[in-house]
């Protein structure tokens, strides 16, 4: 096995006892086994002397071990296996839990199919190569040496003659294996990219009727599975060679085995009995020795899996945990500092010398055209992206040397784009502060209010739950749910429309009652009597904290304590709404395009002052 192969058996030490009583069982399996041809050549002499009286008992002892053998088999593989299934159970969890520490741009630029397959078909294949390679590995080495010096103690002569073609087997497998390792490479990334296809074109279903895309689709489809089925027919064709290449080099040892053993016989120097019996032990070797030929195209196959899987555990997160103490519970809303912020990707700068404070307690919104850098700005204060240290302060600490768990557990984000879970409305709103049904039911009957009998309430009567439930708009469109708040809302919230998944987003951010409130365009989709409804209910929910808002309608924000307009990259003005007003430019355009529309109609190009707005 390879370097990277040993390395995924540091996986396997939590679980060396039941390995080693595994192994002592297969130990014992090819010791009981012995008995079997033993008392079956004894048997063969009796007869062949005369003797019928002792065979039965001779019969009686082989069935006697045949059975041992078949339990202490058994036992190994049960010992075996399942200490495979619990590293395979710790080595998809680390995986998974490597993957959530990843951040958004990561899924941005490597395919989520493709990680999917890694963590299911790679990790499987690897956990063959620890249970069925284990297995046949110690089960060949183990027989080889039990059968192999009960051979030479009977005859060594025959049996260097029997086992000439054993060496051979090495050779080849390790001549066919560079092939199969080349090819399994090659089949696994072809998996990938089909898995990758196929979930986008399952996410995307509705995108692709509307269009009438499915024959262009199927198509693609097609063009991926031939290209999967050639590089499996590549790897299966030197797959299927090595088994037939083993089965005649092990036939060939049989027929040495004749040729010699039959000289050994006319000799005297064996007797009959010890012919049926060396007979018997050479078969023994057949098995581990074509399980030896396939535990090597298996080990080819774990290397190219766990090289992949490598790959994902070596990938440095892009944004480093802080390692100071965590920010300290607090009621208290937060205050943020954003200094000489600059972002780039590659020489392109999103964002140029950012500067601004958000008072405790007060409401900035962020404006800006689309391609402004608002979103950036965003990720940037939750801290999804990477930052420079220093640039961005909350409560006079750097967030970069804050935990992440402990920055993000302030602050309640809702995206543009919202997200939900395939559960009830009411657990994806109580996923907000650590409820619902996406984690644990332990922590769950932790996290969930508790009632005055000290019993677990249900998530829809949560206080936590029905008050951001209500402050997000949702109370209308609840009553027309059968079901209310335990309303399944499909998987990514299909069941629902575009508004009303980012009113339940906006309430789960609600329900985390953070310190900072970040809302990212979050009424972008609902319509303006149900705005006018959220805002004024937002009002009396943000009081007490510090709250950001992003909005291409200046209605939602127009009543800030402080506006931000961002243009290319750069703050281009900022103040409130009137004074906005008065000096023109970007604002101003918006406004006009948004809010003023009849005035605009009606006298245009002249200058909409201050009064106006007001």
């Amino acid at each position: 096995m390879s370097g990277s192969t040993r390395s995924s058996v540091r996986y396997l030490k939590p679980y060396r006892t039941p390995l080693i009583w595994g192994v002592v069982m297969l130990l014992l399996t090819n010791a009981f086994f012995l008995g079997v041809p033993e008392m079956l050549g004894r048997a063969v002499d009796a007869l062949s002397n005369g003797h019928r009286a002792g065979v039965w008992k001779l019969l009686a002892v082989m069935i006697g071990f045949a059975i041992l053998t078949a339990i202490t088999r058994i036992f190994s593989r049960i010992w075996i296996f399942n200490a495979a299934r619990a590293a395979e159970y710790d080595l998809r969890s680390e995986l998974f839990g490597h993957m959530m520490r990843m951040s958004p741009a990561y899924y941005r630029k490597h395919p989520v199919g493709d990680v999917m397959s890694r963590l299911t078909n790679d990790v499987q294949t690897v956990r063959a190569v620890w249970g069925f390679g284990l297995v046949s590995l110690a089960n060949a080495v183990l027989a080889f040496l039990t059968v192999l010096g009960v051979m030479l103690w009977t005859d060594p002569m025959v049996t260097a003659f029997a086992i000439l073609p054993f060496p051979l087997i090495y050779v080849v497998g390790q001549a066919m294996s560079r092939r199969i390792y080349g090819t399994q490479r090659q089949v696994q990334a072809e998996l990938g990219k089909l898995s990758s296809r196929i979930q986008e074109d399952l996410g995307a279903i509705q995108v692709i009727k509307t269009y009438g895309l499915e024959d262009v689709r199927r198509r693609g489809f097609t063009a991926g599975s031939d290209k999967l089925l050639a590089a499996n027919m590549d790897a299966a064709k030197v797959r299927i060679q090595l088994g037939p290449t083993l089965s005649a080099l092990a036939a060939l040892s049989t027929a040495l085995l004749i040729l010699f053993g039959g000289r050994a016989y006319i000799n005297g120097d064996m007797t009959e009995g010890e012919i049926v019996a060396f007979a018997a032990l050479v078969g023994r070797l057949v098995w581990p020795t074509l399980t030896l030929g396939f535990l090597l195209a298996l080990v080819q196959r774990g290397r190219a899996s766990w090289t992949r899987l490598e790959q994902l555990l070596d990938t440095k997160p892009d944004i480093a945990d802080g390692t100071e103490a965590p920010l300290p519970a607090s009621e208290k809303p937060a205050r943020v500092e954003v200094k000489h912020f600059t972002y780039k990707i590659g020489d392109r700068a999103l964002l140029e010398d950012i500067d601004f404070t958000l008072e405790p307690g007060s409401i900035t919104a962020i404006v800006g055209r689309t391609g402004a850098g608002k979103s950036t700005l965003v990720d940037a204060l939750c801290r999804l992206i990477d930052v420079p240290a220093g640039t961005i302060m909350i409560d006079g600490r750097d967030i970069t040397s804050i935990p992440l768990t402990s920055l993000r557990a302030q602050i309640g984000y809702a995206p543009q784009e919202a997200f939900l879970f395939s559960t009830t409305i009411a657990d994806n709103v109580a996923m907000g502060y650590g409820g619902g049904t996406a984690i644990p039911a332990a922590r769950r009957r932790e996290l969930e209010t508790i009632d005055a009998a000290g019993h677990a309430e249900d998530l829809r009567e949560a206080p936590k739950v029905t008050d951001a439930s209500t402050a997000a708009g949702l109370t209308r469109d609840l009553d027309r749910m059968p079901d209310g708040l335990g309303t399944i809302v499909g998987e990514r919230g299909i069941t629902l429309s575009g508004g009303q998944r980012q009113r339940v987003a906006l309430a789960r951010a609600l329900a985390a009652a953070p310190r900072l409130l970040v809302l990212d365009d979050s009424l972008s989709s609902v319509d303006a009597e149900t705005e006018r409804v959220i805002l004024k209910n937002l009002r009396s929910v943000m009081h007490g904290r510090t709250a950001v808002l992003i909005s291409h309608r200046v209605a939602a924000i127009k009543d800030a304590d402080q506006i931000i307009v961002l243009d290319q990259g750069k703050i281009v003005a900022r103040g409130r709404h009137s004074a906005l007003l008065a000096q023109g430019g970007v604002y101003t355009d918006l406004y006009r395009t948004q809010l003023d529309t009849d005035i605009t109609s009606q006298r245009p190009k002249v200058e909409i002052q201050p009064e106006a707005a007001s």
